[in-house]
């Protein structure tokens, strides 16, 4: 059940309902008492609070509504024709320092109220107190000692210890309330060392920017394979060899120390330098003519092409290097050093091949390049870096190879280019030297050009003048006119197993080498796509083609012959001792061999005692003739020609003397491991320097290679010669290679 509520009491509406009761009788007389004496007291309390209580004017007064800065409660009392109360004393003293020394003031100060022109039309004094209250303090105006003291606590801020540079106060009162266009300094500005170059270079790439036309050509994907591809690829490569250098050369510099870094501040600089070195005023010049905002645009657009160039072109460096300036710049002084490559199974060639260089004199650091663990364990790696000058390095880490698999011959140029040295001699795992191999840096060649390569040989008449013609861009380089290539004297032209290159003179053809040893190099019969290593045999071609596509041609080939070396064929009974074989100086050994075999008017003789050779051990035993005459042992004609049949392919330097070979030190190294036996290396042969017919050269079983040649092109090694050779097969015996009896 529900109570009724109980209404409101009479004479009152319920809440929020308009009040319906007595209108009369709506102030009691007891709120009417009180309001009067509230009142009363008010006017008595401002009567006291007057200073003199002095009699008010009997003129009658109007209130007005207050108005800023009017006197409020004095205006109110005072007449409307009297002037406004006065302000404080501020205004005395800003009118002083403003010199307004003509004009009287409107305003007095609280010791005399009243303009001096002004009548007085009664004796009231206003009130100070309500004034100060009601009125502002107006703002003080800086004065010149202000204005200089300003300035001399913003240097002392700027220069203060332990502030960053560049740091300003941001919550100065005296700097944020008073700026002044002339007299504030130029705000602080960071310091740069000079570039004297940075102009002419900046202009430089922003006169190179392609339009869009040709930048969409330039960076569209590669289509086709082959020799287009090939072809393609080398105008590409040459374009952006241009911009490289440009960009390069705006970003690249070298410290006092002379280390290579890449100054990547260009925009920062560039805003810098438009402001005024004396004032705070700010420029919009930019470079060439160009504002500085339109010259940003065109830089960071250059910017943008590059790194698209970049990774069309060559993106398997990254993200190991950040970009190709990176990976050049950390070359520039990493001085000179020997590369090789191997894996589990070239290990042990390595640990007889190292041993070998240091016992000929070389000093040079080595790195050992391989493709991941599962190429060169580590237990091999621990040998061989516990050589003298050794480390190993994992090229797979550095190399980015999605869409195609580094392997095999390929990684040979990825281990130059991702080497930590400048100049680089890459040796094959088999290639072995009679001479510290350090001496290449020497060659004439080599320091003419910066990149020395080695003829192979001539072997295998081909002609490819047509296809030279097709890849090579117009006008054809005279270095290709003279290739046997293009000659027809064979379809060989370079052996890689020795390769000397400065890759900071030559950092741009090493990349599109590495591109033709990389996604370029295999081919797909089943979709019609024709691979680099289709069209030549392997790698050791891709080195001076690629300079050329490139359009580089500092490049040489050596000067000296190749050869081959081992036991002579089927006229060995024949052969004749020469004087060569008897002591004499070691100065002048080699200069004596070669000068009794070159000279053509001079029969050669030598002794081969058969009968005790056969059935000895594998080291070469050396008779000597008992006086300075040559001796004939058999009475039948000298041949004409020898042969002989080895897997070596022996190179000589300059003077004809041996330099190095590759191929190892066994009869046959793709022979089961219980087979394997050292070869017996006697003689060497020098092929001849003309095509003949039959070839000079013929190709048998097992990767054996017979030379045929004259017989004014047969030597027998020396007895130094002889002795580096022994010293390298003891040492491989060590390493478990070869015939261990």
């Amino acid at each position: 059940m529900f109570k009724p509520v109980k209404g409101p009491k009479e004479g009152r509406s319920p809440p929020g309902l308009l009040y319906s009761g007595n209108t009369h009788g709506r102030f009691s007389n007891r709120q009417i008492s009180l309001a009067l004496i509230v009142a009363v007291c008010l006017f008595m309390g401002y009567f006291v609070y007057s200073s003199d209580g002095g009699t008010i004017s009997s003129v009658p007064t109007t209130v007005s509504a207050g108005k800023p800065g009017s006197g409020g409660l004095g205006d109110a009392i005072l007449n409307e024709n009297i002037r406004a109360p006065p302000a404080d004393s501020n205004v005395h003293e800003i009118n002083a320092e403003r010199g307004a020394t003509n004009e009287k003031s409107k305003y007095r100060t609280s010791e005399d109220p009243y303009s001096d022109d002004m009548q007085k039309d009664h004796d009231f004094k206003p009130i100070k107190e309500p004034l100060d209250q009601v009125y502002q303090q107006p703002a003080k105006v800086p004065s010149i000692d202000d204005i200089e003291k300003q300035k001399q606590d913003t240097e002392e801020d700027h220069d203060a210890p332990g502030k960053p540079k560049g740091w300003r106060p941001q919550d100065n009162a005296k700097s944020s309330q008073f700026k002044s266009d002339k007299s504030a300094p130029a705000p602080p500005r960071e310091k740069w060392s000079d570039r004297p170059e940075f102009e002419k270079s900046l202009t430089k790439v922003l006169s190179l920017l392609p339009d869009e036309v040709h930048m969409r050509e330039l960076i569209r994907p590669v289509e086709g394979s082959g020799k287009e591809k090939m072809r393609e690829m080398g105008l590409r490569t040459r374009a952006y060899r241009k911009y490289f250098e440009a960009w390069e050369a705006l970003h690249m510099t070298t410290d006092s120390e002379g280390a290579t870094y890449i100054r990547d501040d260009v925009i920062p600089y560039m805003r810098s330098h438009q402001q005024s070195l004396e004032t705070s005023e700010f420029s919009d010049e930019g470079v060439d003519g160009l504002n500085l905002a339109t010259t940003i645009r065109q830089y960071e657009a250059y910017r943008v092409f590059m790194v698209k160039f970049a990774h069309l072109l060559f993106p398997w460096t990254a993200p190991y290097f950040a970009d190709h300036m990176t990976l050049h710049a950390s070359i520039k002084k990493g001085g000179r050093g020997i590369v090789l490559t191997a894996g589990d199974d070239q290990a042990p060639y390595l640990l007889t091949t190292i041993y070998s260089f240091r016992q000929l004199g070389c000093t040079l650091p080595i790195e050992v390049m391989y493709l991941g663990d599962q190429d060169l364990g580590e237990d091999y790696r621990a040998e061989l870096e516990a050589l003298p000058g050794v480390i190993t390095r994992d090229i797979a880490q550095m190399t980015n190879d999605a869409g195609w698999a580094l392997k095999g011959w390929a990684a040979k140029p990825f281990a130059i280019l991702l080497s930590s040295f400048r100049e680089v001699i890459f040796i094959d795992a088999d290639s072995l030297f009679f001479r510290n191999p350090e001496d290449l840096f020497e060659e004439r060649d080599y320091k003419r050009t910066g990149a020395l390569f080695f003829r192979d040989r001539l072997i295998m008449p081909e002609n490819k003048k047509r296809w030279l013609q097709q890849v090579l861009p117009k006008p054809i380089p005279k270095l290709a006119k003279e290739s046997r290539m293009w000659t027809g004297e064979s379809g060989h032209m370079q052996e890689s197993g020795v390769v000397v290159v400065d890759k900071w003179k030559h950092f741009i053809a090493m990349m599109l080498i590495t591109r033709f040893n990389g996604p370029d190099r295999d081919g797909n019969k089943e979709k019609g796509i024709t691979g680099v290593y289709d069209m030549m045999y392997g790698d050791k071609e891709t080195f001076w083609i690629g300079f050329l596509l490139a359009g580089d041609e500092n490049y040489a080939f050596h000067k000296g012959d190749a050869g081959i070396m081992g036991e002579l064929g089927d006229h060995r009974k024949e052969l004749k001792k020469s004087k060569r074989d008897e002591p004499h100086d070691e100065q002048d050994e080699h200069k004596d061999e070669h000068d009794d075999h070159k000279d053509e008017g001079e029969k050669k003789e030598t002794s081969d005692e058969t009968s005790k050779a056969e059935g000895k051990s594998e080291e070469v035993e050396v008779s000597s003739s008992s006086d300075d005459q040559e001796v004939l042992l058999e009475t039948h004609e000298e041949p004409t020609n020898y042969t002989i049949c080895a897997p070596q392919l022996l190179h000589l330097d300059e003077a004809g003397k041996p330099y190095w070979f590759n191929g190892w030190l066994l009869h046959n190294k793709f022979a089961d491991k219980h087979k394997k036996r050292f070869a017996k290396f006697d003689y060497y042969l020098i092929e001849p320097k003309e095509v003949r017919e039959p070839g000079a050269w013929q190709l048998a079983e097992s990767n054996m290679c017979c030379l045929t040649t004259d017989a004014d092109k047969m030597f027998e090694f020396s007895t130094k010669e002889k002795d580096i050779m022994k010293m390298i097969m003891e040492r491989a015996k060590e390493m478990g290679m070869g015939d261990q009896t």
